[in-house]
């Protein structure tokens, strides 16, 4: 359905008192109140289509705060377009009422679903974790951190999918802020520390944060902090150590508690490096459990392995007759495997297979597993490795010799994510957050217009400009990988003047085929990337006169 603003249109007639319409749509019943609006089940008239429709009071629509955030929320929903995150289908004004309408989820919501239950089974916990993870994931990209993540905020469709809802207070890192700082705001119960304080800015990892506290509570039926007052809540967030979800679920494994722990980390800087990650370590814990479940009960049983021993033994009788009658043992009469030494034995073999096959694997042999997986051509084969295998060894050897390895790895993954934010922020038009960003964006697109030579001399001019600056490292190593690629193609002896005349010529050829779309977007380049050359001033001024008489 189209955005739109319209007059609502009295037909209330044969309606029962429960229904009024609105505009094109009939309101059945209220679904839920926010801070940010009054949510109802409503058919949409024009297409016959039950929707969720969210409206704002026309008294709320008297506050210019309330109205931008509103409208942000709605900017928001039409551009994150994801199977884990509730669909936006158009929004306006009607007669004072701002809306927005969005699928109907008839499954309620993950937090009702926990006060039926009491707490779901670990497995269950998983699957709601990584589909939340997968919409994070997708709202981060775009620049979008939601800062209100709660069960309540979880909705589930008939086939029990679960999505994400409510960007009410969510926060665009390309937008400018709202809230005003130092402001708390979000649901006390699942807010990190930096929520609490307003300081530093909110991030992904504040959703990270909040995602813990929700997988906590999924699992034991109750939040990892608890008080009788907001302040004793939220002083809990800054001080306290969370509790494990083990010491409560006594089923929870130890490598969903110890992730959930991760989650839960005060600084943000020690929690998961993104929803990616964390959305692979979930999906690993699965596998990790049945394999651990599998040589637990191989070894309880005893059956069908090498140890077992099978057939009739004879006992040994009176090979020395006694010169007198001795008492006889517990053992007496046994054949030689049930006897107590024998399975003493064998007890000790068992234990120590256990012990061995879960003692955790040394620095070499952490650091083996992960160089294969991170020669790789896949990114998603780079996450899985830095999660199994680099991270555990920076971990327990923070000292390690394979330090410098490591840290080319985490550049090379940080320069490959880093890469896909800013190709979003360029097809959405938003503008950059640091310095780095910005020069390193403009030398791109000189690169990709096909100047190699201006390229190169903004890439050098990025690192003569930055290199003192640690926050800039990630663009620092961006730049003098395009410089190699550049110098090793031996691309970067091309003439300036010619390439702009190769992009005017190509102009002019667009417009003769009649692609005049394609036609502005070169003479466009042109003008935004040699504006201010005094050199190619001629050629910029025929861009422009071009431009002009289209």
């Amino acid at each position: 359905m189209a955005d739109s603003d319209e007059k609502s249109t009295p037909k209330d007639a044969g309606r029962t008192t429960t229904e009024r319409q609105l505009g094109p749509f009939v309101l059945k019943g209220k679904l839920g109140v926010g801070g940010m609006g009054v949510v109802y089940r409503a058919i949409y008239t024009k297409e016959n289509r039950e929707v969720a429709i969210k409206l704002l009071p026309a008294a709320a629509s008297e506050d210019p705060r309330l109205v931008a955030r509103f409208e942000r929320e709605l900017e928001i929903l039409r551009k994150l377009k994801h199977p884990n995150i509730v669909p936006c289908y158009g929004g306006g004004k009607i007669s004072g009422h701002r809306w927005m309408a969005m699928q109907l989820l008839p499954g309620g919501t993950v937090g009702s679903e926990l006060k039926k239950r009491g707490k779901f089974p670990w497995q269950d916990v998983i699957k709601i974790g990584i589909a939340v993870c997968s919409a994070l994931e997708h709202a981060h990209g775009a620049g979008i951190i939601h800062r209100d993540l709660k069960p309540s905020n979880l909705l589930l469709s008939e086939d029990g999918r679960v999505k994400l809802a409510d960007f009410g207070i969510a926060r665009d890192t390309d937008a400018t802020g709202l809230t005003a700082t130092g402001r708390t705001v979000g649901t006390f119960a699942y807010m990190a520390p930096e929520q609490v304080r307003g300081f530093p800015p909110a991030t992904a990892r504040t959703d990270l944060y909040a995602l813990g506290c929700v997988l906590f509570e999924l699992l034991t039926g109750r939040p990892p902090f608890e008080g009788d007052s907001a302040p004793q809540l939220l002083y809990a967030h800054i001080e306290k150590k969370p509790p494990r979800a083990s010491s409560v679920t006594l089923d929870c494994p130890i490598f969903l508690d110890t992730l959930i722990l991760q989650l839960m980390e005060k600084d943000p800087e020690n929690r998961p490096r993104d929803a990616a990650a964390v959305e692979l370590a979930l999906r690993e814990i699965e596998t990790k459990v049945n394999e651990q479940s599998s040589l637990t009960k191989h070894v309880a049983e005893g059956g069908a392995t090498a140890l077992s021993l099978t057939g009739d033994t004879k006992t040994v009788r009176d090979l020395l007759k006694p010169k007198k009658k001795k008492r006889k043992s517990a053992d007496s009469g046994r054949p030689f495997y049930e006897r107590t030494p024998f399975l003493a034995c064998v007890l000790s073999i068992l234990v120590g297979l256990i012990v061995w096959s879960l003692w955790p694997m040394g620095e070499d042999q952490l650091f083996e597993k992960a160089r294969p997986m991170m020669e790789s051509d896949d990114p998603f084969v780079w996450d899985r490795a830095m999660s199994q295998y680099v991270l555990p060894l920076k971990k327990r050897f923070p000292e390690t010799r394979h330090g410098g390895q490591i840290q080319e790895w985490a550049d090379r993954i940080e320069m490959r994510k880093t890469e896909e934010k800013l190709k979003n922020k360029l097809k959405i038009g938003r503008e950059f957050d640091t310095e780095g960003e910005r020069l390193y964006a403009r030398a791109r697109q000189y690169e990709q217009f096909g100047d190699q030579i201006t390229a190169l001399e903004k890439y050098e001019a990025l690192i003569t400009l930055l290199e003192k600056d640690e926050s800039a490292r990630v663009f620092i190593n961006l730049a003098r990988r395009q410089i190699a690629t550049i110098k090793n193609s031996g691309g970067d002896s091309a003439d300036r003047r010619k390439i702009v005349q190769d992009a005017l010529d190509r102009a002019d050829k667009l417009l003769v085929d009649g692609n005049k779309l394609a036609a502005r977007d070169v003479l466009q380049s042109i003008v935004r990337l040699y504006g201010d050359n005094q050199e190619l001033g001629e050629l910029v001024k025929s861009a422009r006169a071009k431009l002009d008489e289209k």
